[in-house]
């Protein structure tokens, strides 16, 4: 029985996917993901079966990370088919966006139960694979360009993981199971390209140029399994690759922890600049991969409390990926029938749990992440504050970009989307109280009000100046800040009646001619571009064989 259900989380996405282009199979989509809530439930930690003839030899089985990644993977799924299945929308209603749709869900499950490298890269490039015909299914140009952006990356971070899963192979005599590289140590080489080919999926600073287009074109059911589930899987691949003790030098923790702190401020900041309401939250994603990115390296850099805090990692990250797919959900009916008050007030609910608020999911995984970190860590515990503090910033930001958004017409929802969005709100409302106590649940009180009064202060003295920045100045109206501030600056001097005595040099020239100049590049580059696709690809592909060559030639 519990080898049938392994093999069945496998093998039964695929098979459905082969009856993707029936008048049925939008119903097909849920019952793909039952097996992994089934195994999550019946099958014991530690139980294991063997496939000596698939690939090198493959192993799958559950233990506690992967119990607990997939069943919240299993659960998120299995609610985005049911949303896509009802939505009546003519994007995701056709037999190859199913057939795509399967697979990622059949690597993204797969992966999590494998226990050896091989399956694990099996799983993790047909997931990846996937996602880009999930990307490239809508017909039109930006697609297309976003799909081919999210490839590119693909491809490079999967060719940095099978070039350390050579190497690793190599040191270790080729051994392919995790459990016996719990021991084998890891070189420099090798971490650092464990680093950044899992760094791709967890979009990390200067690592992340295929979130945002990604995020733009996609079905809003796929963006929340992208920014709920496959980011996660960044995170599990460290996990398994880069287990703390003694198989990882603790100096890596440190330069984890910089990159951690460094992303969470990158995905705020940028988010904050944002006028989408999809792209603040996938920056919001990139934030909270920081978070996870930081307390990774406290676990690396701190072996004896290792094992609270990735304790810890995995309610963050259940947390994180239930209350963000419900966000996405949640987004993406408002974007088919307009804004109304149940919605909004959903969203808004979401928006707390997401910062942290008091009684929340959120709370109580900052308090476990928080509790879990030795003392030598209390800059991590002031870090996860000031996280706090800004995440609720993002979120006044975005509720403020819910209310400004264009006028439309209600129109009325379809009930299964709504039914699953009410079931995963109802999820992420009940499960901090089953699992913690209420005094668990009071904290971030004075962050998260800072943060809210802080917001709607910023949010009402805009509205108050906007008029000013952006009034009758005709060349202000292009949205250039230097323009807008040039506009204000002579404003307020007027205000304080001392234009007479101090000029001030107009900017607007020199602006516009930079404009006109930086037009004239970017449609240079932009043509040589398009005229140089084919030897650029070439290109590409000749790199990637030439990195093979190598790979194989240093450990042979």
């Amino acid at each position: 029985m519990n080898s049938a259900l392994l093999l069945l989380i496998w093998l039964l996405p695929l098979l459905l996917a082969t009856l993707a282009k029936q008048q049925y199979a939008r119903w097909l989509l849920p019952l793909a993901a039952i097996p992994g809530l089934l195994a999550v439930v019946v099958v014991p930690v530690g139980a294991a079966v063997s496939l000596p003839w698939l690939l090198l030899g493959s192993e799958l089985g559950i233990d506690e990370t992967g119990r607990v990644f997939l069943g919240f993977s299993s659960l998120l799924w299995l609610l985005a088919a049911v949303y896509i299945a009802g939505s009546q929308d003519t994007n995701v209603d056709s037999g190859r966006f199913r057939v795509f749709f399967l697979f990622a869900m059949a690597g993204n499950l797969g992966l999590i139960v494998a226990q050896d490298m091989l399956s694990f890269y099996f799983g993790f490039t047909l997931m990846g694979l996937s996602v880009f015909g999930l990307i490239a299914h809508s017909p039109t140009r930006r697609a297309r360009r976003a799909a081919r952006t999210y490839l590119a990356w693909t491809i490079v971070g999967e060719l940095l993981l099978f070039t350390a899963i050579v190497q690793l192979a190599a040191s270790s005599g080729g051994t392919l199971t995790f459990d016996a590289l719990q021991t084998v140590p890891r070189s420099p080489l090798i971490i650092l390209l464990l680093i950044a080919g899992f760094g791709i999926k967890l979009a990390l600073p200067l690592l992340h140029w295929w979130l945002p287009p990604a995020y733009t074109v996609t079905p809003v059911a796929t963006v929340g399994i992208f920014s709920g589930v496959m980011i996660k899987t960044g995170l599990l691949g460290w996990l398994r690759f880069l287990p703390p003790g003694d198989a990882t030098p603790t100096g890596w923790g440190t330069l984890l922890i910089l990159i951690g702190a460094a992303t969470i401020f990158f995905g705020i900041i940028a988010g904050l600049m944002q006028k989408r309401p999809r792209l603040l939250l996938g920056y919001s994603s990139i934030s909270k991969m920081g978070v996870l990115t930081s307390g990774l390296g406290a676990a690396l850099a701190f072996p004896l409390s290792a094992p609270g805090i990735v304790t810890a990692l995995l309610v963050y990250a259940t947390q994180h990926a239930l209350v963000k797919t419900a966000l996405f959900l949640g987004l993406g009916l408002v974007e088919r029938g307009g804004l109304r008050l149940s919605l909004l007030i959903g969203l808004g609910f979401l928006a707390l749990v997401l910062a942290g608020a008091p009684l929340t999911g959120g709370a109580l995984a900052k308090s476990t992440l928080s509790g879990s970190l030795p003392e030598a860590a209390s800059i991590l515990v002031t870090l996860l504050a000031a996280s706090t503090l800004a995440t609720t910033l993002l979120m006044v930001r975005f509720i403020f970009l819910l209310l400004t958004r264009r006028r439309r017409r209600v129109m009325p929802l379809p009930g299964l989307p709504v039914f699953a969005w009410l079931c995963l709100v109802v999820v992420i409302t009940v499960l901090p109280f089953v699992l913690a106590g209420i005094d668990r649940l009071m904290i971030n009180v004075i962050p998260v009000l800072l943060g809210l009064l802080l917001g709607t202060a910023v949010i009402l003295l805009w509205a108050h100046l906007s008029r000013y920045l952006t009034g009758n100045h005709k060349r202000a109206r292009t949205g250039l800040l230097l323009l807008r501030m040039h506009a204000a600056l002579r404003h307020l001097l007027k205000m304080h009646r001392v234009s007479d005595h101090f000029q001030v040099t107009s900017l607007a020239p020199a602006v516009t001619a930079c404009q006109r100049k930086s037009a004239e590049w970017l449609a240079w580059l932009q043509h040589r571009t398009d005229t140089a696709r084919r030897p650029l690809s070439a290109v590409l592909w000749l790199g990637i064989g030439c990195w093979l060559l190598s790979a194989l030639v240093t450990t042979t």
